[in-house]
């Protein structure tokens, strides 16, 4: 993923909630290379290039929903937004038209919301949640509606973001549901009491909807022990997430382990390039773009393999393609600073002698 140094172009397009086919049309006035984002700046397309003279059409879908985040508001969205990010000459036009498909909703916090960028934009330095890439892996005919929110635990989800879309939920659409990192910091949401709880009320709520529900265990944070290995801190939600997944006969998609084999095989050094940084900031637990789109197309990925209908049905297979990036030999790193990271995110439910007995019960 290329930096931009402009800020993105904006079409925006006032229309009711719903789900709608957008064509965005560009024509280059020289050799460039542009990204479509849409929405609270959910993937589209990403580094296209395109020579002076042509002229490109774009398809894709758009869901338009009101939120209610925890803490704010709730906020009515009244528009199809398109942005086009380019430091060449282009021109562009879009037209909406509403459609009547399948929604994927998704219940999650941090690591799978939406989050915004800084102008100019450095793909490195930018948060990003696997949720806002998303709808780029996918072909028209289904939209994302992403709830997901920093901070969030199934419980504060559940008093204030789920109620802006949970009846807007209709039968064939889809309820994806990703948390774990939050609730390990509440002691009643504990992985096998408060937090699977929960877990099976959206599974239910779905279900009487007529919607299929889809369980992720949560991604692992990039905490490296000395001999390379990530530290377990989440492995106990995750098991919990599949218990709760195999008891309701639902899928599961296991992003715990796949961010974990993968990063592992990346090593600390490497690692830090999918992670948000910026100079000498490491943040250990939220991917930046890269980070995002990597994850993004894990799930996609685990959804064709494991045959996640309606999902599956629509994946672009010749956008999910991942690399496995693999440790230098000789890499080395200090991992002191990950250590003491711990003790300030404020975990109580850890797996037992896991962490330092000194660390639990903080609370952020």
């Amino acid at each position: 993923m290329k930096s931009y140094i402009n800020e993105p172009l904006l079409i925006s397009m006032a229309v009711p909630n719903g789900n709608y086919e957008v064509t965005l049309s560009i024509r280059a006035h020289e050799d460039t290379v542009f990204s479509v984002l849409s929405q609270s700046r959910r993937f589209i397309r990403n580094d296209v290039e395109i020579k002076n003279g042509e002229s490109m059409d774009i398809v894709f879908n758009a869901n338009v929903c009101d939120y209610h985040f925890d803490g704010g508001e709730y906020t009515e969205v009244k528009t199809v937004d398109v942005y086009i990010l380019c430091d060449g000459a282009v021109t562009a036009t879009a037209a909406v038209s509403p459609v009547d498909i399948p929604t994927i909703y998704i219940a999650g916090d941090s690591t799978v919301t939406d989050q915004p960028a800084e102008y100019p934009y450095e793909p490195s330095e930018t948060f990003c949640g696997w949720g806002q890439a998303l709808q780029g892996l996918l072909k028209p005919g289904i939209a994302v509606s992403n709830h997901a929110q920093s901070g969030s635990c199934t419980m504060a989800f559940i008093g204030t973001n789920w109620t802006a879309f949970k009846d807007k939920i209709k039968p064939g659409d889809v309820l994806v549901c990703e948390f774990g990192h939050n609730d390990q910091k509440i002691k009643e949401l504990d992985a096998y009491g408060g937090y699977a709880e929960r877990l099976r009320y959206f599974v239910e709520y779905a279900r009487e909807k007529g919607a299929y529900p889809v369980l992720n265990s949560p991604i692992n944070r990039i905490i490296f022990e000395s001999d390379g290995t990530l530290r377990n801190l989440l492995g106990e939600y995750r098991d919990a997430v599949k218990c709760v997944a195999e008891e309701m006969n639902v899928p599961f998609i296991d992003m715990w382990k796949r961010t974990t084999e993968y990063f592992e095989t990346a090593g600390p050094v490497k690692s830090w390039g999918f992670f948000r940084c910026k100079g000498e900031e490491r943040d250990y637990t939220h991917t930046n773009d890269i980070g995002g789109l990597l994850i993004a197309r894990f799930f996609a990925q685990e959804v064709l393999k494991n045959g996640v209908k309606p999902i599956s049905d629509f994946v672009d297979e010749k956008r999910i393609e991942t690399v496995q990036v693999t440790a230098d030999e000789g890499d080395c790193f200090d991992n002191s600073e990950m250590q003491a990271h711990i003790k300030s995110i404020g975990l109580v439910n850890v797996p037992e002698g896991d962490i330092d007995a000194d660390i639990t019960g903080l609370q952020i």
